[in-house]
């Protein structure tokens, strides 16, 4: 394991600490710059405190075509960490997702998508 800051080798660990989820997170220092991390610190699971199975979960069913509202109400969370998630997970996209093969294409496909065309008026 290497320090996200400084990439020095110099790491020991230094405790740890109980979620209220229960996870149970290992703490590092580096003794090269002095700062601390996590193992989650610069993943996309980062600062979350729900746990990663949770959000997987709430992932698949946005996959499966599961609005944002209804997943929210689903897992008893807000709309907005639904987005949250989503943008945070697709920003890492691209070490998940394997690539086109050589001189072929990708087709992306979505299930719903709500666009506003303009504002709604009474009829005349």
């Amino acid at each position: 394991m290497t320090c996200l800051y400084c990439v020095s080798e110099a790491i020991v660990k230094n405790g740890t600490k109980t979620l209220k989820t229960g996870q149970v997170r290992q703490g590092y220092k580096c003794n090269g710059c002095g700062r601390r991390f996590n193992e989650v610190s610069g993943t996309p699971m980062a600062r979350l405190r729900t746990s990663a199975e949770e959000i997987g979960r709430a992932m698949t069913s946005r996959s499966e075509g599961l609005g944002i509202r209804a997943t929210a109400r689903v897992f008893g969370k807000s709309p907005s960490s639904i987005t949250l998630w989503e943008e945070r997970l697709s920003a890492h996209l691209e070490n998940w997702s394997p690539s086109a093969p050589a001189g072929g294409s990708v087709t992306l496909e979505g299930d719903e998508v709500y666009t506003r065309v303009s504002e709604n008026l009474s009829p005349q």
